[in-house]
């Protein structure tokens, strides 16, 4: 538990750093691109904020200083900074080239095109914003379902188990960024690139728990249906590309994975968009001339491609894309100073893990083994997991279709599926070919690249051959080109030649458009449990807090209300969030991981009685063997997350880390690791997780007075260690292995 005066203290903490780097966005933005507003500059601002809090983050990890106070203070003494050196760009000067902005004119025509969505009309323009509020807060409702799940029970996404939070936590504890986090022997996931997990060790950081990472992702929920607004906006289609973008992101596969837990699919595909968006903002401003503008809008968007591409490897393709189209846009004689404007915010972004990789294993992106018949630096593994077989192995088969591939896309968007990749596909395409402008036509482009990409992307159809079992699960690697192929969509159904804010044709494709989205809507990702669920009324108290009550407010301002008053307004929401967040921590604190019934235990695993061990467990060190427990790992770092949660292994040349072979090498191991207990498993069976394989750990142990069980559960034991192995006394029963296991071929 915690006690309100650390919760009050945690809340400062974190109020300091929001507070700090928000006022540095805006400060900076204001700036950088004075001529922007409304929608457009809170987007840039975010990925200002974010990329803030990465960098110091780093800066301070780099160094082993990232702890809650340094962390505060750099944020503090950066804001001073900022407010000191850095002024508002003078109103005169506003339409200087390269501040980001073409003219007042122009400025004032996208304004008025965009936020206004002028093609509905006044009452129009009202009501197509009133259902993209309305599509916004169920997508909000229905998203606060698997959260308050999580609440009841932790968080239970096996991702976020298996290395998110176990990073996260790693982080958090050895206040570093340097260090490879092993945490099993078959994945090489330690050399994913983790800007999710660092904002997730934030989190652990200032509040001293994990609370705040079962709501992150809401956070970034709200970045994917701004960015989707900007996105329309230059073309009066800002609220449509809203509701098209909520078929997605109310789809089965986000809704049951993103909300109460640590998985980043969402956070790569909103700064994926984020970027498009920008970049179709800052062609807006320039349309006469025919070009996009070389400057720091374009340094925004590098650098929301950037932060994508540092928490997702599968963003790397659209990340390519991307930069291709950007440079592409711009004059054809300025293309190499445009690429610096790109390509150094990019790395900033998100180049720190991939240095570290190229460090550690001698390759950026060491699961790459090979370029064609160039084999290129990676760590040797002795374990294995399902098969990484692609989507395009499979293009031809018709019974993987009928058997994994239809059901699998069903479960992820509903039973009008081919309605759901079909809209957005047509949506890229019609961007694509039928674009107002040359953006767009190239935003089109990336989005049917991106879902190229994922035909072609390891792991989409992995299992065995003929049984892609993690189809449906790995389904999620197509989101980002889904989404922007989907927000695209109502921009891309109106044409060339059409201009949406004076056409009375474009009024009566509006509201036709947004009709259909609606019923998609309503039929493939059945909202409605958000009215049916025993846990409905927390979902409607997110829906409120998080998107009604701002919405009101921000409304109330647009329409002339008092700053003041707004701003009062912010103020109470802040104070009715922190208040009620202390009941609900106490709450989840309290049943985080006791897994009482059935319905809360870990599905299969064997780890929910050793789950409820560790609750009680503070500041010991623990060891795992066995890989079911390594990819269940997070469990173990207790309910404070003070626990030093090891998995047994040897580390090897290039990064790699493989499992013990022998017993005397295991026993000496455990020596070395100092622990005080010990977690044995079996070997986790990816094909049939019901049918562990054998792992040998448990087994090496016996006739060792050293070691003393102290629960059993099925295949998985916990060990108190009372003084040192001995590695000499591995006898007959403990011979070691004649192959390490792996994973069963089918």
């Amino acid at each position: 538990m915690i006690g309100l005066g650390a919760y009050a203290l945690g809340v400062a903490a974190l109020a300091a750093v929001a507070l700090s780097l928000g006022f540095s966005a805006l400060r900076l933005r204001r700036r950088l691109i004075p001529d922007w507003s409304g929608a457009p500059a809170r987007l840039v601002e975010a990925v200002l904020a974010i990329a803030l809090l990465v960098w110091l983050s780093e800066l301070l990890g780099l160094f082993g200083l990232l702890y809650r106070w340094t962390l505060v203070a750099t944020s503090v003494l950066l804001a001073g900074a900022i407010s000191w050196r850095v002024r508002p760009t003078p109103l005169t000067q506003r339409s200087l080239p390269g501040g980001g902005a073409g003219s007042g004119g122009a400025e004032q025509r996208v304004a008025q095109a965009g936020s206004a969505d002028a093609a509905a009309g006044p009452p129009g323009q009202w009501l197509l914003g009133l259902v993209a509020i309305g599509v916004v807060a169920v997508v909000f409702a229905h998203w606060g379902l698997t959260a308050k799940d999580a609440l009841d029970r932790g968080i239970f996404n096996f991702d976020s188990l298996w290395y998110h939070m176990p990073f996260a936590a790693e982080i958090a504890q050895g206040h570093s960024v340097t260090a490879l986090h092993y945490t099993e022997t078959v994945g090489t996931n330690w050399f994913y690139p983790q800007n999710s997990e660092l904002l997730n060790a934030v989190g652990i950081l200032l509040t001293e728990r994990d609370t705040l990472s079962l709501f992150l992702n809401f956070a970034w929920l709200a970045i994917a249906f701004l960015a989707a607004w900007c996105a329309g906006a230059p073309y009066g289609r800002g609220s449509l590309s809203v509701v098209a973008a909520g078929i997605l992101l109310e789809c089965h596969t986000l809704v049951v994975r993103e909300p109460g837990a640590a998985k980043n699919d969402l956070m790569a595909a909103a700064l994926l968009l984020a970027a498009i968006a920008i970049l179709l903002n800052a062609w807006a401003r320039r349309r006469e001339e025919g070009s996009l503008p070389i400057g720091w809008p374009l340094a925004a968007a590098g650098l929301a491609v950037g932060l994508a591409a540092g928490t997702k490897v599968t963003a790397l393709a659209m990340a390519a894309a991307l930069t291709v189209a950007a440079i592409a846009l711009v004059p054809a004689g300025r293309r190499r100073i445009a690429a610096a404007w790109w390509l150094l915010p990019a790395a900033a972004g998100g180049g720190l893990w991939y240095l570290r990789n190229l460090i550690a294993a001698g390759n950026p992106i060491p699961q790459v083994e090979s370029i064609g018949p160039l084999a290129l630096p990676h760590p040797e593994t002795l374990q294995s997991g399902r098969p990484d077989f692609t989507v395009a192995h499979y293009a031809t088969d018709t019974g993987v279709w009928s058997d994994y591939f239809g059901p699998g896309l069903e479960g992820a968007f509903g039973a009008l599926w081919p309605v759901v990749v079909g809209a957005a596909i047509l949506g890229g395409a019609l961007a694509l070919v039928r674009g107002r402008d040359r953006a767009l036509r190239w935003g089109g482009g990336v989005a049917l690249f991106g879902m190229l990409a994922y035909l072609f992307t390891p792991l989409s159809a992995s299992g065995a051959e003929g049984e892609p079992v993690g189809f449906a699960i790995n389904i999620r690697f197509a989101i980002p080109p889904l989404l922007a192929g989907l927000a695209l969509l109502p921009p891309g159904v109106d044409g060339p030649k059409n201009q949406p804010h004076l056409e009375k044709s474009a009024r009566r494709r509006g509201v036709l458009l947004i009709a259909a989205l609606l019923a998609v809507l309503l039929l493939t990702d059945r909202p409605d449990a958000v009215l049916r669920d025993p846990d409905r009324l927390f979902a409607w108290g997110v829906a409120v807090l998080l998107v009604l009550v701002p919405a009101t407010l921000f409304i109330a301002r647009r329409r002339g209300a008092p700053r003041g008053a707004v701003a009062a307004g912010f103020a109470a929401l802040a104070l009715a969030v922190v208040a009620i967040g202390y009941p609900l921590q106490r709450e989840y604190l309290g049943d985080r991981f006791a897994n009482e019934s059935p319905a809360t235990a870990i599905p299969g695993m064997d780890l929910d009685s050793s789950y409820r061990w560790a609750r009680g467990v503070e500041g010991a060190r623990i060891g795992l063997a066995g890989t079911t427990a390594g990819f269940l790992s997070y469990g173990f770092y207790g309910t404070d997350l003070s626990n030093r949660v090891l998995y047994i292994g040897e580390k090897g040349p290039r990064g790699a880390f493989n499992a013990i072979p022998t017993c005397e090498r295991f026993r000496a191991a455990v020596n070395q690791a100092e622990l005080e207990y010990l977690v044995t498993a079996p070997f986790l069976n990816f094909i049939d997780p019901s049918e562990p394989v054998a792992s040998p750990e448990a087994g090496w142990l016996r006739g060792e007075p050293a070691v003393e069980p102290i629960l059993h559960s099925g295949p998985v034991a916990v060990w108190r260690l009372r003084g040192e192995l001995d590695p000499s006394a591995c006898g007959p029963a403990n011979a070691p292995l004649r192959a390490v296991p792996r994973q069963p071929a089918s």
